[in-house]
């Protein structure tokens, strides 16, 4: 049985509560037609007075729910958030969740446990929607083909392949599947040095492709597709494929391997030396290969967003870049 003091303040809070949730209530449905800093901070002022008014009751179901739907409006507050009606449609969710907590902390047999704990476990459910409307709405997708616009893709691979006096042309597999924006311009930056990897180290000359029995043009195809929750893309040509010797001659002489290790080294640890700083398989340098420097900042930039790549070749048939985005 509770003492009369908590019962009292049990009481006191029940009644701050019910003010705390007309302010909450009234200023969430009016976000979608003015969304300011003040009138947030107010909704924030009253979710953090319900929130500490628990924590001193040790209701923890009230004040975990006051804690995260206070992160998420600050979320809202502080970045070009939309609030729309979806968005206001999740928030007042929360709001009916508290509404009901605080209600049931009023009735004749209190807040039991077993009520609230099946409402915090329907509400994570909501908190999670919001989360993910919140990181589109701040991150918005769009379809992968949009990088043609922000990247003279078509273009940069003729370029490319005119230099080394090649034939070359890039299709897109998957353009209409979605992508963060962030992660497509931060594709972008990472372009060129695949294009030049596999224009100068992939792609054949015309007369070899042809005496291979392929087309003398080749073929560097781009495709997206997703793995879980993650986006993968796929950058692939049909060229020669990775020369396994040359690379172990190569990273002999850079030190980076023994010819002791080059004769067990796995295929996985082979293809990893190629992202080494200044590793390179040619001989001479241009502006364009044969730095060392391409593969390197790839690996660099995609760890910068926690980001993967990996690599599969197949001798005479070509070689895929696999890279993710998390």
């Amino acid at each position: 049985m509770q003492s009369d003091d908590r019962q009292e303040f049990i009481k006191e809070f029940i009644e701050n509560a019910k003010d705390h949730l007309y302010v909450i209530e009234k200023g969430l449905l009016n976000l979608q037609v003015a969304k300011d800093a003040e009138s947030l901070n107010q909704i924030l002022r009253a979710v953090a007075s319900l929130k500490v008014g628990a924590e001193v009751l040790n209701i923890k179901s009230i004040e975990k729910t006051a804690y995260k739907l206070g992160k998420y409006l600050e979320i809202v507050r502080d970045r070009p958030v939309k609030f729309d009606q979806q968005l206001e449609s999740l928030f007042m969710q929360i709001f009916d969740a508290l509404y009901l907590l605080v209600n049931e902390l009023d009735s004749t047999f209190g807040l039991r446990e077993e009520v609230s704990n099946q409402i915090v476990l329907k509400i994570e459910l909501v908190f999670e929607s919001i989360k993910q409307q919140l990181k589109l709405l701040i991150n918005p997708h769009v379809p992968f083909i949009e990088i043609a616009q922000i990247f003279p893709l078509y273009s940069a691979v003729k370029e490319a392949a005119a230099e080394y006096g090649k034939q070359a042309e890039v299709t897109i597999e998957g353009g209409e599947n979605l992508i963060s924006e962030y992660f497509l311009k931060h594709f972008r930056r990472l372009l060129t040095h695949l294009i030049n990897n596999a224009i100068a180290h992939g792609i054949e000359l015309p007369e070899v492709r042809q005496a291979a029995g392929k087309s003398p043009v080749g073929q560097i195809k781009i495709r997206i597709f997703y793995q879980g929750n993650q986006t993968a893309i796929a950058f692939s040509d049909d060229g020669a494929g990775i020369d396994i010797d040359r690379v172990k001659t190569k990273a002999i002489e850079k030190g980076l391997i023994t010819i002791s290790q080059s004769q067990t080294i796995s295929q996985a640890d082979l293809y990893e030396l190629l992202y080494h700083p200044d590793f390179t398989t040619k001989n001479e340098r241009d502006l364009r290969a044969g730095l060392g420097f391409g593969m390197d900042i790839i690996r660099t930039e995609l760890n910068k967003v926690g980001g993967l790549i990996t690599t599969n070749s197949t001798p005479g048939r070509g070689t895929t870049f696999t890279i993710i985005y998390p």
